[in-house]
């Protein structure tokens, strides 16, 4: 089976931290500019509450209903 639009839009953010961490370009501050809600919500804090991965990670990497993330 495929991959959803989540998992395909979160994949594409993951690789571009790796390329810019093989880069070498992590001592340097980044503007990200998003529109995946999903991948927003995962990694930034918002208006509507802190990101959910720090959830996560408190709950070992499980989403709230107890699903691998």
């Amino acid at each position: 089976m495929g991959a959803t639009n989540n998992e395909m839009e979160m994949t594409a953010f993951l690789e571009s931290l790796k390329k810019l961490e093989q880069l070498s370009l992590t001592q340097q501050p980044l503007l990200f500019v998003l529109n995946s809600q999903y991948v927003i919500k995962s990694v930034s804090d918002t208006k509507d509450g802190p990101a959910w991965m720090k959830s996560w990670k408190k709950r070992d990497w499980k989403t709230a209903n107890g699903k691998p993330v």
